[in-house]
């Protein structure tokens, strides 16, 4: 396990100093507990087996029973020991490791989310990770976007413009990170991905899609017109929405108060009220799928 590249990604990431303290203390404990190779042993199996969550997750399990350490605590020691092969696949090809950093501060997000939701540093959600390690995502500004093959049987057209079953676009998703996610933020990511994909886009424009609660079509109408959510949804052409008897996103609205009944989810900011009054209503949850198509200034296909 190498804690110089520990305490370095925290460091080029922005880890709370609490959070950063006690990772690396938690990386002394394993290493006392005799898990230091165990550790090195499930990101090599990692590699080795495609990039499986399911598969390592009983390695991850043992180590942590062993040192004493929350699992979730290990999967991130673990995350972060399994990104310096990456490092290194991104300076080979010539890509700059700010843009290396700023993809794998994802793992600051969630390292967040599992002290808010969860009660310890850690990471609770191994498996979104995998097309982080098979390099099959990329932070570029607010935005990320990660390697998409258009499955729709029917093609989708609009203003002379055509997305047709295999071609190969971008899914977006939006991390928890904070940033301003206004229209200039959004419009400078779209810049970004369109000048860093150039090279396989053949003179086309840049496509995504987007798979997301934030672009669930009711849900922009329980918010005021000038929210960025809403501004964000009008950024794509909405092509289908899916509801849900679950909201299985309120962990991301209302963090460790989730499972909390109706009536008692909290109200600490204007976007919590509106979405606990929406659910109170009688109001079902759900997600939203868009298209979006970038040519380099502008969207193209509202």
């Amino acid at each position: 396990m190498n804690k110089e590249f520990l305490h370095l990604l925290m460091e080029k990431t922005g880890f709370p100093e609490e959070a950063k303290a006690e990772l690396l203390q938690n990386a002394d404990a394993l290493t006392a507990a005799g898990q230091e190779e165990a550790l090195d042993g499930a990101v090599e199996f990692f590699y080795d087996n495609d990039f499986s969550i399911s598969l390592s997750s009983p390695l991850i399990e043992e180590v942590a029973a062993k040192a004493g350490l929350s699992p979730y605590t290990v999967w991130l020691l673990f995350l972060v020991e399994a990104a310096i092969p990456v490092r290194e696949a991104f300076a080979a090809d010539g890509i700059r490791e700010e843009i290396f950093w700023d993809t794998f501060t994802d793992l600051r997000y969630k390292v967040l989310e599992c002290k808010e939701v969860q009660g310890v540093w850690g990471n609770f959600v191994a498996f979104w990770y995998p097309i982080f390690y098979s390099r099959d995502i990329v932070k570029l500004g607010r935005l990320e976007y990660e390697n998409y093959t258009y499955s729709e049987d029917s093609p989708y057209e609009k203003n002379g413009y055509t997305v047709k079953k295999g071609d190969k676009i971008k899914s977006i998703h939006i991390p928890s990170s904070g940033e301003p996610f206004d229209e200039a933020a959004r419009l400078d990511s779209y810049k970004r991905a369109y000048e860093f994909f150039k090279g396989e886009l053949n003179g086309g424009p840049l496509v995504c899609v987007c798979h997301s609660w934030l672009l669930y079509p009711p849900y922009g109408k329980i918010l005021p017109p000038k929210s960025n959510i809403v501004s964000f949804q009008q950024d794509f052409d909405i092509v289908g929405q899916e509801t849900s008897e679950e909201f299985d996103d309120a962990w991301r609205l209302f963090g460790a108060d989730y499972k909390k009944p109706l009536t008692e989810l909290p109200e600490r900011t204007s976007m919590q009220r509106a979405f606990k009054q929406y659910l109170l209503e009688g109001g079902k949850a759900g997600e939203g799928k868009g298209i979006l198509i970038f040519d380099g200034e502008k969207i193209v296909n509202r």
